[in-house]
């Protein structure tokens, strides 16, 4: 029984090196751009991605490529404000400038993000994608849930036992055959532990029942600040040798860490905001130049609170 996406920490470290490995290989994926800033359309196209389980089968690949759109559905997605129907006239300019200057190999993370994203949503909004997989139209009138998974795992495992052809994962974000690969090996895993539970027969279990556990006695300190003082903090931190050097591919395994220690609950947009994610985005920043900056330390309506860390030696 898969409880918590912990569970495939080891598959995902693997990706994440392997990402970081090819770093210098990332070509620019042309796909359409968002010009629909509806909340409505935003949402459309996260569910679509977020919350179904990919089908898509493609010519096996050896290129990592990155779209504008999937930067900008995720940055779109995650400032949407609730009391608004569309995206703000100041986000749309932002978003428009960043095209101009878009740099695949700038937005490796991005591809973390999405893995995380849909694993997440996977072990935690199970019902919603099983929902929205339904919906497909090779499924139409079909409810049974062990016929869906039956027929997904079919798909996947046929898929990955052919070296010519690989599952596109994700439309936007173009992935090696390796990669593609490794990522369903993850969707078969979650869909054969589903149908155990489905179909389990305590006569024959001859599946290995791996366990997550997730410690909860940690005390937890309440953050006062804001999430731009805590990223600071962070910042100046690493840069003054307090902290190692986080090491690209880590800060997601980072914040996670951080967050089971600092609760920072206060920080929240809006009821339905996750705080612990819109302090990784702020804590990934941007690249210019190939160097991270964090656009947010030269905003001058931030004042800042920790630029007087000294540096430690050594």
């Amino acid at each position: 029984m898969i409880t918590d996406k912990t569970y495939f920490e080891n598959q995902t470290n693997e990706i994440n090196q392997i990402i970081y490995n090819n770093s210098s290989k990332v070509s620019f994926l042309k796909k359409m751009t968002i010009d629909n800033y509806n909340k409505e359309k935003i949402n459309e196209y996260y569910n679509d991605y977020f919350f179904n389980f990919p089908f898509t089968i493609e010519d096996a690949s050896e290129e990592i490529g990155i779209s504008i759109f999937a930067t900008e559905l995720f940055e779109l997605y995650y400032n949407l404000d609730e009391k608004m129907n569309q995206v703000s006239s100041l986000r749309i300019k932002e978003v428009m400038e960043n095209r101009k200057k878009f740099i695949p190999e700038n937005h490796l993370d991005l591809i973390i993000d999405y893995i995380d994203e849909f694993i997440h949503r996977m072990v935690y909004s199970y019902d919603k994608l099983l929902e929205n997989t339904k919906k497909h139209h090779f499924f139409k009138n079909i409810d049974d849930e062990k016929i869906i998974l039956l027929n997904l795992l079919k798909r996947y495992k046929s898929i990955v036992n052919d070296e010519t052809k690989q599952i596109d994962v994700f439309w936007s974000i173009k992935l090696t055959k390796t990669l593609s690969d490794l990522i369903v090996k993850i969707f078969i895993e979650f869909i054969e532990q589903r149908l155990n539970i489905l179909t389990i027969n305590f006569e024959q279990t001859n599946f290995e029942y791996k366990t997550t556990y997730v410690e909860n006695k940690i005390h937890q300190i309440k953050w006062n600040g804001t999430q731009q003082d805590f990223c600071e903090l962070i910042i100046e931190l690493e840069k003054n040798n307090w902290i190692e050097k986080i090491q690209d591919g880590d800060r997601k395994k980072l914040v996670n860490s951080i967050t089971k220690i600092f609760n920072i609950d206060n920080t929240k947009k809006n009821e339905n905001s996750d705080p612990n994610n819109s302090f990784y985005q702020l804590l990934k920043g941007e690249y210019e130049n190939k160097e991270r900056i964090y656009p947010f330390l030269e905003n001058s309506k931030y004042k800042r609170k920790f630029d007087l860390i000294k540096k430690i030696n050594g």
